[in-house]
């Protein structure tokens, strides 16, 4: 199972320091950045990926948007690429295959 993290963040004054805060926040809990405002990570089943949920509504900015997703590996792969090609990393490892360190 993945979660994805959607930020939506607003430009009003003292929303940026919430937004980093809650960006390193993600990074450090184990998060994959895999687009300006996305981020993604690998859970192994809807008890832990709802632990997750329940951490990050401790670092929810007070404005924008902030949106959960929960993908199945199923779902996840049937990702399709409507412009431009995969990146190296996913053209040697592969889409579903992710180096942990």
């Amino acid at each position: 199972m993945r979660i994805l993290i959607l930020l939506n963040p607003t430009g009003k004054w003292g929303t940026k320091t919430a937004y980093t805060n809650l960006r390193k926040f993600l990074i450090k809990d184990g998060y994959l950045r895999i687009g300006p405002e996305v981020f993604m990570r690998i859970t192994p089943n809807r008890k832990s990926a709802q632990k997750h949920y329940d951490r990050i509504k401790d670092y929810l900015p007070s404005s924008g948007t902030v949106l959960a997703i929960r993908l199945t590996e199923k779902q996840y792969a049937n990702i399709t690429y409507l412009s431009g090609e995969p990146d190296s990393q996913e053209k040697i490892v592969g889409k579903n295959c992710h180096i942990m360190i």
